[in-house]
């Protein structure tokens, strides 16, 4: 999703020792207090090492359409454009040495219908619906919503959702709508991180609702994140621990043809989760042919369920204007018949009426 987090200029000198590769950026993401704070994520770059993923099976050819691209190419960006939040400086990064050996990956039984169809996300819940559990419970279920993906933590505010959840989740099941809890790692305390996590799942709503899983959002140095491979699988060992039966779906980067398969840790992350939720932002790329790459070389380790674009980046130096429901359309069509689970869009609040209505409009009928 989108959270600009924070670049960590001078906190980055200290995990310069335990991260040695360069690094991209792109998805959900964390910045701010509770729940209303943070930005959206930037294009993906090269990442720190990872075991290497089988090769990428040959994708199906898909008929390039001529899409028109709203607001495509961007402008130039303005010098000046662009500066960052201040960094946030975690208060202490734990030595790799210190760190416990991960848990091994176990048998698990999660089941994976809670991800089928479409979806949302939500990041500043507050100026989503103005916060109203109803309101978002009803527009989700007129558009044909499954599932809600819904910020309940990172490493600096820990688990904050609690009220939040304890007014959309009993709302949002009555209606059939599955509500997945997504935060951000950023993994100077892999140990710490997953305590929060646990806490996340922990919760209960006073009817006894529980979050129907959990989507850690991994991101790489450019983020702020102290990413090595060893501090995910100690992360994701416990999180997979904690979660038992319910779902755990890793938010990563798209597997471009720069991170993928070994510049990013996808192997790696692999045997922890039971499925990936790619960031496939196209910004002026063609949304079909990103949604394809990614179903065909992450299938190759887990099913699949891509996240689309549904903001407008001008703000970022990107294109001038949110995605048209043609390309809303186009993205949903080749995930669907090219095997994704379902598919989902970053961000509730800034989603336009045009992609609403194309998502709302858009058939996906349930494999049950």
């Amino acid at each position: 999703m989108r959270v600009r987090s924070f670049p960590l200029a001078a906190a980055l000198a200290i995990t310069l020792a335990v991260v040695a590769s360069a690094c991209g950026s792109a998805g959900p993401r964390p910045d701010g207090a509770a729940l209303t704070a943070g930005q959206a994520p930037p294009a993906p770059a090269a990442g720190p090492a990872a075991q290497a993923a089988p090769a990428p099976a040959p994708a199906a050819p898909v008929e390039a359409p001529g899409l028109p691209l709203n607001g495509c190419p961007p402008p130039p960006r303005p010098p000046g454009s662009g500066t960052p939040p201040p960094p946030y400086v975690p208060p202490r990064l734990v030595p790799e040495s210190e760190l416990p050996a991960p848990v091994a990956p176990v048998d698990h039984a999660a089941q994976l219908a809670a991800l089928e169809g479409k979806g949302m996300w939500l990041w500043k819940y507050f100026q989503s619906e103005a916060g109203n559990a109803d309101a978002i419970v009803e527009r989700a279920a007129a558009a044909g919503l499954r599932q809600l993906w819904v910020r309940v933590g990172d490493s600096r505010d820990q688990f904050y959702a609690k009220d939040v959840l304890d007014q959309l989740v009993p709302r949002a099941h009555r209606r059939g709508i599955k509500v997945i809890g997504w935060g951000f790692p950023y993994l100077f305390d892999p140990v710490g991180d997953a305590k929060w996590t646990a806490d996340a799942l922990a919760w209960r709503s006073p009817s006894g609702d529980q979050l129907d899983g959990f989507s850690p959002d991994i991101e790489l140095q450019t983020e702020g994140v102290a990413i090595s491979e060893l501090r995910v699988k100690v992360y994701l060992g416990l999180v997979r621990q904690a979660a038992q039966n319910r779902l755990v779906v890793a938010t990563v980067y798209r597997p471009s043809d720069r991170l993928w398969p070994s510049a990013y840790p996808y192997a790696a992350i692999a045997p922890y989760v039971d499925a990936f939720a790619p960031m496939v932002y196209w910004n002026c790329l063609e949304p079909g042919a990103l949604a394809l790459e990614s179903l065909e070389r992450l299938k190759t380790l887990k099913p699949v369920h891509p996240i689309g674009q549904a903001w407008d980046p001008t703000s970022e130096g990107g294109r001038t204007s949110a995605p048209s429901a043609q390309e809303t359309n186009r993205f949903l069509d080749v995930s669907r018949r090219n095997g994704a689970l379902g598919a989902s869009f970053w961000v509730w609040h800034l989603a336009g009426e045009e992609q609403w209505n194309a998502l709302a409009a858009f058939p996906w009928p349930s494999a049950r």
